[in-house]
C-alpha cells in the first residue's frame, strides 16, 4: 500500500469513528430525552388526576373504601384464586400511587390469609407483615400433611395465634384433621371469636370421628362454633352459637359419648343445629342441661340413628324451635315428649317452624295445649294438612264450649306451598271450580280465629308457585268476605332453607374456599410448584 492510500485509509476511519461518537451522543441524547418526557407526562398525569373527585377523597374514607371492597361478595373470592386472578387488595394496591400507599398502610386489607388454598410461603408472608398488628381471618387447608405446609403453618403461622379472630381449618380426610386438630390443642387464642372445622375429602375408614381438645389453655372471647360431624372438646366457654353439620357424601355420625363431651363446656349457649347424624350404642350418659338455649334446630339426619333428642338434651327454655327434613315418626315422637313435659318446659316456646316434614294422622291434641306460648307457625302444605285440621277442630271445640282456643297467642303463619297443586283457575286466579280442602281449611282457620278475638295478623305464602296459591285463597276469602294481611314470597325451594336458620354468614363464606377444590399439584414444593397457579409474591 503506498503512503498515499494509507493516508486515504486513515482519514476514513477517522470518519467513521467521529460519526459512530455523534451517533452514540445523539442517542443518549434522545435516551435522555425519551425519560425526561415520560417524567413530564406522568407530572401531567398526575396533576391531571388530581384535579378528578375520586383523588380528593381524603385517605381515611378511601381506606374504608377498600374495605367495603375486599368485603363485598367474599364468595367469590376463592373462585378468582382459582382462575388465576389476583384478589381485591392486590388490584387496589394497582391503581395508581396514591391508592397503593393507602392500600400498604391500611392492615385490615390485608388480614384474610388462605394457606395453602390461595396464599404461598413468600405471599403468606408479606400478608402478615402488611396485616401489622391487625386481627387476623385464617383458613388453613385443604390440609394434607405435607411436609413444607406442616412447617410453614408450624412456624410462621401458629406464632400469630394471639391476633386470630376466625379460624377455619379444613382437613381433607380423618387421618389429616387429626393432626390439623392436633397443633392447636396446648394453646391459647385470647382474640379468637368465630371457628370452623370442615373434614371435606373422601373418608376411606368408617365409623365416628375421634374427639379432639382445642385450646386447652383457652379462648375466652370464642363465640361462634361450627363443626363437621367431629366433637371438639374446647374448654368451658361462654360461646352462644353451637352448630354440628354432617361432611359431604355418606354419613360419619357423632358418637352420644362425644356429643355430650362436646356441648357440655357450652354452659351459655343460646343457639345449637343439630345437622349430624348422632349413634346410639354409647353408654348411658346424664342429660345435656342447656337452660339458656333460645333456638334449637334440629335436621331429619340428626334423628335418623333413632335418636330422640329430648332424651339426650334438657332444654326447657327454647323460643325458637326448628324441625328440618323429618318423616312423621320424629316429628310425632317430639310432640309426643313436648306434651309429656307439660307445665315443666317448653311453656317459652314461641316460634314453631317445619320445614319439609311429615305429618302422621294421629297428632297428639296434647301438644298444642303443652305449648301455649306459639306466636309464630311456619308449616308445608301438602294433601292432609293435619296440623292445620287439628287447629280448625280446636278452634271449633272453643267456640262450641266458650272458651279460648289452644295456641291463643297465634298470630303469624307461613305456609311453604311446593306441594301443592292449584285447581284450575281464570282470569285473576277465579277457580273455574270450588275451592280446594286446603283452601276450605285455612279460610276456617281465618273465619275461626276471627270469631274467637284471636285474629290472624299475616299469612305468607312462599314458594314457586306462592302467587297462584295467593291469588286462589285470596279470592275464596272474598267470597267469605274475610280479610287478612297476605305477603307472598316468591322463590325456589332451595331459599325455603333459609327459614330452618341456614343462613348466609361467615360461615358459608368460608365453605366457598372448600369447593371446587385446587388441584391437589397445588401442595407441591415451590421448587416443582407447576405454573398452573399464581406465584402471589411477584404481584403484592
Amino acid at each position: 500500500m503506498t503512503h498515499e492510500e494509507a493516508s486515504i485509509s486513515s482519514n476514513h476511519q477517522e470518519d467513521f469513528d467521529e460519526i459512530t461518537q455523534q451517533i452514540h451522543a445523539l442517542q443518549s441524547s434522545q435516551d435522555e430525552l425519551s425519560r425526561s418526557i415520560r417524567n413530564l407526562q406522568a407530572r401531567a398525569a398526575r396533576i391531571h388526576n388530581e384535579k378528578a373527585a375520586v383523588s380528593r377523597i381524603p385517605s381515611d374514607v378511601l381506606s374504608i373504601i377498600f374495605e367495603e371492597c375486599r368485603q363485598l361478595n367474599p364468595q367469590w373470592s376463592g373462585v378468582l384464586y382459582l382462575l388465576r386472578q389476583s384478589p381485591v387488595e392486590v388490584r387496589l394496591s394497582h391503581v395508581s400511587s396514591h391508592w397503593r400507599e393507602v392500600a400498604l398502610t391500611s392492615p385490615s386489607l390485608w388480614s384474610s390469609i388462605h394457606y395453602p388454598f390461595a396464599h404461598k410461603e413468600d405471599s403468606l408472608k408479606e400478608y402478615l407483615k402488611r396485616s401489622e398488628g391487625s386481627l387476623l381471618n385464617i383458613y388453613i387447608g385443604p390440609w394434607t400433611q405435607h411436609p413444607q405446609v406442616v412447617r410453614v403453618v408450624t412456624d410462621i403461622i401458629l406464632p400469630h395465634l394471639p391476633r386470630f379472630r376466625q379460624l377455619v381449618l379444613d382437613a381433607v380426610s380423618r387421618e389429616t384433621l387429626a393432626s390439623l386438630l392436633d397443633k392447636f390443642r396446648d394453646v391459647s387464642a385470647p382474640a379468637l371469636m368465630r371457628l370452623r372445622v370442615m373434614c371435606r375429602g373422601p373418608m376411606s375408614t368408617a365409623g365416628p370421628i375421634a374427639c379432639a381438645s382445642l385450646f386447652t389453655q383457652g379462648a375466652p372471647l370464642l363465640s361462634d362454633v361450627r363443626l363437621d360431624s367431629v366433637a371438639v372438646i374446647l374448654p368451658r366457654t361462654k360461646a352462644r352459637t353451637l352448630h354440628f353439620c354432617p361432611p359431604p357424601g355418606p354419613p360419619f355420625p357423632l358418637t352420644h359419648e362425644g356429643l355430650f363431651r362436646a356441648v357440655s363446656a357450652f354452659k351459655s349457649l343460646h343457639t345449637l343445629h343439630m345437622k349430624s347424624a348422632i349413634e346410639l350404642n354409647s353408654p348411658a350418659l346424664p342429660l345435656i342441661r342447656l337452660p339458656s338455649l333460645k333456638e334449637l334446630v334440629v335436621h331429619g339426619l340428626a334423628v335418623s340413628k333413632g335418636l330422640r333428642i329430648f332424651d339426650v338434651i334438657s332444654a326447657p327454655n327454647i323460643r325458637s324451635l326448628y324441625l328440618v327434613d323429618m318423616n312423621c315418626s320424629a316429628i310425632s315422637a317430639m310432640h309426643k315428649f313436648m306434651a309429656r313435659s307439660y307445665p315443666d318446659a317448653f311453656q317459652s316456646l314461641r316460634v314453631l317452624r317445619y320445614v319439609r316434614c311429615e305429618f302422621s294422622e294421629d297428632m297428639d291434641i296434647h301438644f298444642l295445649r303443652a305449648t301455649p306460648g306459639i306466636s309464630e307457625l311456619l308449616i308445608p302444605v301438602d294433601k292432609t294438612n293435619y296440623l292445620i285440621r287439628m287447629l280448625v277442630n280446636s278452634d271449633k271445640q272453643a267456640a262450641i264450649h266458650g272458651c279460648k282456643p289452644l295456641w291463643p297467642k297465634l298470630r303469624t303463619i307461613s305456609l311453604h306451598t311446593p306441594g301443592y297443586c292449584a285447581h284450575v283457575a281464570g282470569a285473576g286466579g277465579v277457580p273455574e271450580n270450588e275451592p280446594s280442602p286446603t283452601m276450605n281449611l285455612l279460610q276456617e282457620l281465618v273465619t275461626g280465629r276471627r270469631m274467637l278475638s284471636r285474629p290472624l295478623t299475616k299469612l305468607c305464602f312462599k314458594g314457586p308457585n306462592a302467587r297462584p296459591f295467593a291469588n286462589e285463597f285470596q279470592w275464596g276469602l272474598n267470597e267469605a268476605k274475610e280479610f287478612v294481611h297476605t305477603e307472598v314470597v316468591v322463590c325456589q325451594v332451595p331459599v325455603l332453607l333459609r327459614d330452618g336458620g341456614q343462613e348466609y354468614d361467615w360461615a358459608v363464606i368460608a365453605e366457598a374456599y372448600d369447593y371446587p377444590r385446587p388441584p391437589t399439584q397445588f401442595f407441591v414444593p415451590a421448587a416443582t410448584e407447576t405454573s398452573g397457579y399464581i406465584d402471589m409474591i411477584d404481584i403484592l
